[in-house]
């Protein structure tokens, strides 16, 4: 079993500004920032690494989520893991982070089940996407757009299912209920989720791994 670095800045669920795993023939180890702070992505990696007695040389692969997500907090990952290949040639795969969001509430689902996970994209607007589960994998059928809540909750279909962190799940639940739709809440999603069998990676040189905001407008994380 290879060695695998995994590394997310994207903060999907609003808990988890950077996470860190590894997974070895050992088990799979994860850091996280301490509770109320930012963290250092470096450091916990250090961490990491230091804890099961490995060497930075020995990591056989990177994964890492792009986003959308936390402004910062992508920008630092991508970087992070671009000053890792500069230095030599290990293999980086990488994922969309809706992809991952929607890979999170496929437990159990049947073929054909519509997947849509929503992420804050600031200023009354989503982040958003629809995917289908078909034969144990994920498709994505609605290309990733950031709109607002009136135009999110008229493209829902009834059955789909619909993942999202906690907050929003608090705020839109009544109006989901009365479309019919499964909702899924996602809680403390970090990079140990990017270990998980049948996401769509898709393999990342540095020029492939720029981070995904979908708005470019934010003035701040």
């Amino acid at each position: 079993m290879s060695t695998r670095l995994a590394v997310s800045g994207s903060n999907l669920t609003g808990d988890v500004p950077f996470s860190a795993a590894l997974s070895t023939a050992a088990g799979t180890f994860v850091v996280r920032s301490p509770a109320g702070e930012r963290g250092d992505l470096t450091r916990l990696c250090q961490m990491l690494c230091e804890q099961q007695g490995l060497a930075p040389e020995q990591i056989e692969e990177v994964i890492v989520d792009v986003g959308p997500g936390s402004y910062t907090g992508l920008r630092v990952a991508v970087t992070f893991v671009r000053f890792l290949q500069s230095f030599g040639s290990i293999p980086v795969r990488a994922v969309d982070s809706l992809a991952l969001l929607a890979h999170h509430a496929c437990g159990n689902a049947a073929d054909g089940t519509r997947v849509r996970p929503l992420l804050d994209a600031r200023r009354g607007r989503y982040h958003t996407a629809r995917f289908e589960y078909r034969g144990g994998e994920l498709v994505e059928v609605e290309a990733a757009n950031a709109t607002n809540t009136d135009q999110v909750l008229a493209s829902l279909e009834p059955g789909e299912r619909v993942v999202m962190p906690a907050a929003f799940a608090e705020q839109l639940g009544e109006q989901l209920r009365e479309r019919n739709v499964e909702v899924i809440v996602a809680r403390d999603l970090g990079a140990d989720a990017l270990f998980a069998p049948g996401l769509p990676l898709f393999s990342a040189k540095a020029e492939d791994l720029e981070p995904r905001y979908l708005m470019a407008t934010y003035a701040e994380d």
